[in-house]
């Protein structure tokens, strides 16, 4: 995102004219006038009026580019720009002053302003510095057209007579012609009793109608490599234009704002450049809102908070203020543009902020964290701009970089503060989101029990452990049918997953009925592997006698499909670290329960060992079992060597 958003004189002039998409009519309808004026008498002068974010500070700049661009005019007309901020003039002479300089710093003149300032003590030293740039202007044979943002506030610093005698020169003197802008209406202009009243012809730079809303947006996407995405929005879904046109009022600057945080997918650098901005205009927003009475500052708030249109009756609901008392000071506001009326086709009117980023800007700043009022206009705009899987994939790109620590903890907040509204994705989306964000929004997210229930077997038939794991702790009770395919699903395939994780997942499930003997085998088994993995390889205080003792008691209760395999693996790990008197008093006890022949050669192999690898401890076993103890004797020793050299 772009600061020159907010400051476009800071662009490089061919960037802007190549950006000027909008707003061309009217720049043609005023070029054209100026082009055909020769300006040998006094010329019509312009007022271009609309909120800010509107494109006036544009469309100055790009008439000022137009006139020094064209060869017919050019060579006798001079643009001469006065941005929004002109703290220097404070009275009509320093406006000549200022020509002047620039006509010396631009234009080659020379002389002028010293020749000016020869008469600061004179009684009449305006008239005198008008009369000497005049002069200079008919040596040179030129003539200015000056472009003047935010002229409000220089009249202002004008007083009655210096606006009275603007007015004589601009009426009466075709070597000055205006063209001004500003963005509230101006007293001077409607005032029949100000020297200015309809003096200007007025240009009202409305919200963008839907074509032009189009053709910023093509422009924006060519600048951000969208312009695929965004062709394919414009053909299939024209309804999100007009909604975005709607959200932003059709301003053009709240629309390109919109845009550059949404395809900001990578949830980059938004955020902070959009407080940058948000820091920049503070001072002038607060300012607006410190000029309200308190009754206004009241009512502004309660609309900005509520970011959607809202009417009379609601407002009384929130403000406490008598129906006739809010509808007068909405009136009021209207009329100095700081809200805007819409009419629903009843009495009822309904009522927002005109500026729809002053909105963005007072939400950001005084709403509500807990109530994640700062970040509502960000939901609306998604939720209308995103379509469902779009939104998702943002999400889960968001999630993944918080995973990875690639997020700072205010763009963490933000974002965690936008998504935690959506409610309508996938139950997987919003778990993976509740999972990764702050508790106080996560508690916002709620997940359904049938959506648990259903990613719950979804998981456990794809063997999909990970998330299986993620979704244990949403799970308040397991059923006796899903025990049974927990246990004959999970068992079958242990080598694969974390039992450690699972076995304190399921401690914290309750179960609707008295664990049946099939719980009680999976609960002892994962218990069983988390003991041993615990003492043998995180150096924890466990009993590991005590454990094998419990399993050993429980061994008549595990399914027969499972014994064998569960044994097979205990004393294998127990050989691997090297406790080989404590498999052996493990094999005896289960020995005395079964005489299985598969875990009788086991005890062949323990002795082997225990006998500091004689293999006379194997010379009764036939050959082929001889041969496969040697093979799980060499697998063993091979897993020794590679623990050692993972120890060193």
């Amino acid at each position: 995102m772009s600061l020159f958003l907010y400051n476009p004189d800071r662009k490089y002039k061919h960037n802007l004219i190549d950006e000027f998409v909008i707003r061309t009519k009217i720049f043609t309808d005023i070029f054209r006038d100026i082009h055909s004026g020769e300006m040998k008498y006094p010329e019509q002068h312009y007022l271009l009026q609309g909120q800010r974010g509107t494109g006036k500070t544009t469309l100055l700049l790009r008439l000022k580019y137009a006139v020094e661009d064209d060869p017919s005019l050019n060579k006798w007309l001079i643009p001469v720009i006065f941005n929004e901020e002109q703290y220097h003039i404070g009275a009509l002479s320093d406006l000549w002053e200022q020509i002047a300089i620039y006509l010396e710093d631009e234009c080659g003149f020379t002389g002028i302003s010293d020749e000016i300032t020869k008469h600061l003590q004179d009684k009449y030293f305006e008239e005198h510095a008008f009369n000497i740039l005049i002069k200079a202007l008919d040596k040179q044979k030129k003539k200015v057209i000056l472009f003047i943002d935010n002229i409000g506030d220089l009249l202002e610093k004008f007083g009655k007579l210096e606006v009275h005698r603007l007015r004589q020169i601009l009426q009466t003197d075709p070597h000055i012609r205006l063209v001004a802008a500003t963005p509230v209406i101006l007293n001077d202009v409607i005032d029949y009793t100000q020297p200015l009243y309809e003096f200007f012809k007025v240009v009202h730079l409305k919200g963008l109608d839907y074509d032009e809303s189009v053709m910023l947006l093509l422009k924006l996407a060519e600048l951000h490599n969208e312009t695929k995405k965004i062709e394919r929005i414009i053909t299939n879904s024209p309804s999100r234009i007009e909604t975005l046109r709607t959200l932003s009022g059709g301003v053009p600057r709240t629309i390109a704002l919109l845009f550059q945080v949404f395809v900001d997918n990578e949830h980059g650098n938004a955020v902070s450049d959009l407080e940058k901005v948000l820091d920049a205009v503070t001072p002038l927003y607060k300012h607006r809102m410190d000029d309200l009475p308190a009754q206004q500052q009241k009512i502004v708030d309660a609309v900005a908070r509520n970011w959607d249109a809202i009417s009379v009756k609601e407002l009384k609901g929130k403000v406490r203020l008598e129906s006739k008392v809010i509808s007068a000071q909405l009136g009021q506001l209207e009329k100095n543009q700081v809200i805007e009326k819409r009419e629903t086709g009843t009495k009822n009117n309904i009522y927002l902020l005109r500026e729809r980023f002053f909105n963005i800007w007072y939400l950001m700043r005084y709403g509500r964290k807990q109530d994640r009022e700062s970040v509502i206009w960000l939901v609306k705009f998604l939720e209308t701009w995103c379509g469902k899987n779009e939104l998702e994939k943002r999400i889960l790109n968001y999630v993944a970089k918080i995973e990875a620590g690639k997020l700072d903890k205010r763009t963490e907040e933000f974002y965690a503060q936008v998504y935690s509204f959506f409610e309508k994705i996938k139950p997987e989306v919003r778990i993976s989101l509740k999972k990764n964000i702050p508790t106080h929004l996560s508690q916002k997210i709620n997940i359904s029990e049938a959506e648990i229930e259903k990613l719950f077997d979804r998981y456990l038939k794809e063997k999909n452990w990970n998330k299986f794991l993620g979704i244990i702790e949403y799970k308040k009770d397991i059923n006796e049918s899903q025990w049974k395919l927990l246990y004959e699903t999970y068992a079958l395939d242990w080598d694969t997953n974390s039992e450690k994780e699972l076995s304190t997942a399921l401690s914290d499930v309750n179960m609707k009925n008295k664990p049946s003997l099939l719980v009680f085998e999976l609960l002892i088994i994962l218990g069983l592997k988390e003991v041993i993995i615990a003492h043998l390889y995180y150096n924890e205080t466990e009993d590991l006698q005590l454990a094998l003792k419990e399993f050993t008691d429980a061994y008549e209760l595990v399914d027969s499909k499972y014994k064998n395999r569960v044994v097979f693996d205990i004393i294998i790990s127990l050989l691997i670290e090297e406790y080989y008197q404590l498999a052996k008093s493990f094999l005896d006890e289960i020995l005395n329960i079964t005489t299985d022949r598969g875990i009788i050669l086991l005890e062949y192999v323990i002795i082997y060992f225990i006998e500091n690898n004689s293999e006379d401890a194997l010379l009764l076993l036939g050959s082929e079992k001889k041969e496969s103890a040697l093979r799980i004797i060499y697998n063993i020793k091979k897993f020794q060597i590679n623990r050692k050299k993972v120890q060193k």
